[in-house]
């Protein structure tokens, strides 16, 4: 599923109540392209599939092919996404169609076409650096999959699948085995649009083992969605994952809901305090010894995507969400945390894969330090998502027996539960440990630049990154170090633990940028004595008197507050704006057509000036900020106002900031 896109149902659900929650979608669905615009991509598949039918023009036949198959893609149909995306590519769709369909084959474990398809991708980009991941990774997933003699595991279907999604397994402390489903039921009538399926719930296999009443998964479910529900090891205390969809409910995100039981009464489900803001929290796991949860979340000051926090209950509440450290989490996703002993599983799309999500696992080395992750391999993984793996708790062997949820083509419903099992394999006895291990760490800089659809056009679609010829690099903290960046290549440099590290990039023609790197949470890992960790740093390309969009700044209806999923962009221009104390900028807001002339131009100017107060509490000069509202006089789209889309509206209600000339 997905946590519900690319990756699975239960990651679907978020990013989909994501733009529930800052979109209107009272207008009836009449057309693929407002259902695809609002992600009801079952709705829109067969508005398309007729449109397709009908079209002569071959750019618009490409257009509507390259929809579809990624309408398929986030219905989990791979086989289906990979002929539209095919058809998109033959005509004219362009990058988007061939990236689809590079990302398609390798979920379909095609690994040789997938490897052409990323060379290719790379070539029209004009790029070595973009997609050598996932060049490598095409190349080691072909070896996992054909090595079937020294696979530690096997699979079998569980019998608790069906033909709607099932998944996140759990097992309580009297043996009882919890699972997400899909399946109707009195609670979820309703049907998801994205999916065209029922809301998901909290069910249970095995009623005689007494745990859970009734009337406590009767309050657990509802018209919302339902997910991944865990108990602590004492059986006192519940935690689960509900999104949205409650008249009652004040957002439509995803929260961590919890419960208590005493003397033997449960209390109603509420959700965490910290569970608060514009983003989304869900999938917690108990920590060991009662210390807290791990959970993900897309707070958007993590590292990027969805990231693993912990927090621990306090006397007042629960402390502060701490994020774990970069060798866990990365720009994609991690999610669906578990916790055997010192060991964390976890689900990623961007640690090395073989496909969409993948399990990894990784040892904790100290209080705040994690072990390198380290990929199960198949069959535990495959080409499509597999997540949600535990370890069932009364281990009657030394051999790991437990489950794993996973949306590969062999299942019944899109997500299923599989049965995991340990294989006895004859090793070949370990080499002799050396008498002492010499731990050396090195850090691999690649230094970038964008790629855009449109040179000139700092607004048009990021192709990917290149190689960035000629940056002066410096690298202060620990033993200072500088280099010239040198073409379609990296650097690697020396690195200490327990250290801070900022390095700061300049070349003509692009804006000076500053990226913090720490090892303070990282230690040696021994089973890589020399470990090489990955630092990107992207300049910008300076453009001078354009306009330029910060994405995702919104206000709500009739405000100019700064909410609080406006900030990490405006953080992000503060920091553009340090490390550049030689510009100035206008920073612009514009609304849409819709309300008064005068009304519309004094909202925006409260906007902008908003925006320009954010900016001086968080240390940046006054006289260099300039606010400016434009109300709808300078329209992105052009339409005419009655006709206008909701997305043109959406683009033409903008935050914008243009560099000034000197």
């Amino acid at each position: 599923m997905e946590f519900l896109g690319r990756l699975t149902v239960a990651l679907l659900i978020l990013l989909y109540l994501s733009a529930l929650a800052s979109c209107s979608y009272t207008i009836k669905v009449r057309d693929g392209d407002t259902a695809y615009d609002r992600k009801q991509f079952a709705k829109a598949i067969p508005y398309f599939n007729k449109d397709y039918s009908k079209e002569k023009s071959r750019v618009q036949r490409g257009r509507i092919a390259l929809k579809l198959g990624n309408s398929y893609q986030r219905l989990n149909d791979p086989t289906s996404a990979l002929e539209w995306y095919r058809i998109a590519r033959d005509n004219q769709a362009g990058i988007d169609a061939l990236k689809g369909y590079a990302y398609t084959l390798k979920m379909l474990e095609r690994y040789d076409e997938a490897k052409e398809a990323f060379v290719q991708l790379g070539e029209e980009i004009g790029s070595t650096y973009e997609f050598r991941r996932e060049i490598e990774s095409c190349e080691f997933s072909k070896k996992w999959l054909s090595d079937t003699v020294n696979r530690p595991y096997f699979l079998t279907s569980s019998e608790l699948n069906s033909k709607y999604g099932d998944y996140a397994p759990f097992l309580t402390p009297r043996g009882a085995l919890l699972f997400t489903s899909e399946r109707p039921s009195p609670q979820s009538e309703d049907r998801y649009t994205w999916t065209g399926k029922p809301y998901a719930d909290i069910l249970i296999a095995d009623q005689t083992k007494g745990l859970f009443p009734d009337t406590l998964l009767n309050r657990i479910n509802t018209a919302a969605h339902e997910s991944n529900l865990v108990l602590t090891t004492d059986g006192a205390t519940l935690y689960f994952t509900r999104c949205g969809g409650l008249p009652e409910t004040a957002d439509q995100y995803c929260r961590i809901w919890t419960s208590t039981q005493t003397e033997g009464a449960w209390s109603d489900p509420v959700p965490l305090p910290f569970c608060t803001g514009e983003f989304n929290y869900g999938h917690a796991y108990p920590l060991p010894m009662g210390k807290g949860i791990i959970f993900a979340s897309n707070d958007p000051l993590g590292f990027g995507g969805y990231d693993l926090y912990t927090s621990q209950p306090t006397v007042n509440g629960w402390s502060e969400p701490a994020i774990l450290p970069p060798n866990i989490n990365t720009q994609g996703d991690e999610m669906y945390p578990y916790i055997d002993a010192d060991t964390l599983y976890f689900a990623s799309d961007f640690h090395p894969g073989m496909g969409g999500l993948d399990i990894f696992s990784s040892v904790r080395l100290s209080a705040r330090s994690w072990s390198t992750p380290v990929n199960l391999r198949a069959p535990i993984n495959s080409g499509a998502d597999d997540f949600g793996l535990i370890w069932t708790p009364d281990r009657k062997s030394s051999l790991l027996n437990g489950y794993l949820s996973s949306s590969r083509p062999d299942g019944l419903g899109g997500d299923d539960i599989y049965l995991v099992s340990e294989r006895v394999i004859k090793k070949p006895p370990p080499p002799p440990m050396p008498p002492s291990l010499t731990f050396t760490w090195k850090l691999e800089v690649h230094t970038l630049s964008k790629i855009l659809q449109i040179p000139e056009d700092p607004n048009s679609a990021v192709l990917g990154r290149r190689y960035l010829n000629g940056a002066n690099v410096r690298m202060t903290g620990g033993k200072d170090t500088s280099f010239i960046s040198p073409a379609n290549q990296s650097v690697f440099i020396s690195i200490q633990p327990g250290t801070k590290y900022t390095f700061s990039a300049t070349a003509p023609g692009f804006l000076n940028t500053t990226v913090p790197f720490s090892t303070l949470d990282l230690s040696p890992d021994p089973d890589n004595p020399n470990q090489v960790l990955q630092l990107e740093i992207v300049l910008d390309k300076r453009y001078v008197d354009q306009e330029i969009v910060l994405e995702n700044i919104y206000y709500d209806f009739d405000r100019w507050d700064i909410r609080s999923d406006a900030r990490p962009a405006l953080l992000r221009l503060a920091t553009v704006l340090r490390a550049n104390p030689d510009i100035l900028i206008e920073l612009a807001s514009h609304t849409d057509c819709r309300g008064g002339t005068l009304y519309n131009q004094e909202l925006s100017q409260r906007r902008a000036q908003s925006a320009v107060d954010f900016l001086i509490q968080n240390n940046i000069e006054s006289n260099r900020l300039r606010a400016r509202g434009y109300g709808e006089s300078r329209p992105a789209n052009d339409c005419s106002c009655s006709q206008c889309s909701e997305q043109e509206h959406q683009a033409n209600r903008r935050t914008t900031f243009r560099i000034l000339q000197d």
